[in-house]
């Protein structure tokens, strides 16, 4: 049987950055040589499917995507798979966070790109907030920014996504820690996954391993052959179900690696495993 590949992108794929060609050289040619010879490769990614699309296109070969955590699954030419959040409840989730943490910000992830939300009424920093993230450059999602344009897609659209941003700092890191796990006993129909600085919010059944295990029996795709990877805990699930082939990255926590079977400093250095076996 083929070996497969499911990878996470940022921190993973995209490690080290490259924002002139989006993936480093050696990470791409070692992927584009590993599916010439049979291999099948899934980016699994809370990135949009529109973003994972742009990756496929730069990787230049047939590719399987799992994006938005699980909330949308692509088998390498139709979508099978995709579910959003109920708008309403997802008001009323940013809302009760809002009220309880005062957490600065919210990321909405829809069919129209992604959307902001700030705390802070003030220009500059909004600003801020802009210029970073379009400085991040080939990295950056479709941005669309405006609280009307936000609350309308809240209220409206069709919502993958959402992510409840807790700020910057080692506290504020475990504050969203904590916050995804007292969410994560709640009995809302909703999915949560710590990420950092972030709470990822993505619809109940929706989440990395649940997806890929999907795509795998859709497929015809044994267990045995694949091969997972990634650097945060939104990777969690897939160390934890897919266990004997699973790698994380040297750079992430310990709170992240602890999970994965093994732990590789390049994403190249999958090689020397598949390539043994």
């Amino acid at each position: 049987m083929s070996k497969i590949i499911a990878t996470d992108l940022d921190g993973t794929l995209f490690y080290p950055k490259d924002k002139k060609e989006m993936i480093y050289k050696p990470n791409l040619f070692f992927l584009q040589s590993f599916i010439d010879n049979g291999g099948k490769l899934v980016l699994i990614s809370g990135r949009s499917f529109k973003y994972c699309q742009k990756v496929i296109k730069k990787i230049g070969r047939e590719t399987a995507a799992v994006s938005y955590n699980g909330a949308c699954v692509y088998n390498g030419k139709n979508i099978i798979f995709e579910n959003t959040l109920n708008n309403k409840e997802a008001e009323g989730l940013i809302q009760e966070i809002a009220d309880d943490y005062k957490n600065p910000g919210v990321f909405l992830m829809s069919d129209k790109g992604l959307f902001v939300h700030l705390r802070s009424k003030s220009k500059l920093v909004r600003q801020i907030y802009i210029w970073y993230y379009r400085s991040q450059k080939i990295y950056a999602e479709d941005l669309h920014v405006g609280e009307d344009l936000f609350y309308d897609q809240l209220r409206n659209g069709k919502i993958y996504k959402f992510m409840l941003f807790f700020g910057l700092g080692k506290r504020k890191r475990d504050l969203a820690s904590k916050v995804t796990k007292i969410l994560r006993s709640s009995d809302g129909n909703f999915e949560a996954n710590w990420s950092g600085n972030v709470v990822e919010i993505t619809p109940k059944g929706c989440s990395k391993n649940v997806s890929l295990k999907f795509l795998l029996e859709q497929q015809g795709w044994s267990e045995k052959d694949l091969y997972v990877v990634g650097d945060s805990g939104n990777d969690i699930s897939m160390f934890k179900e897919f266990h004997e082939n699973s790698f994380c990255m040297g750079h992430s926590p310990r709170t992240v690696s602890k999970y994965a079977k093994y732990t590789i400093d390049k994403f190249e250095d999958l090689s020397r495993y598949i390539f043994e076996k």
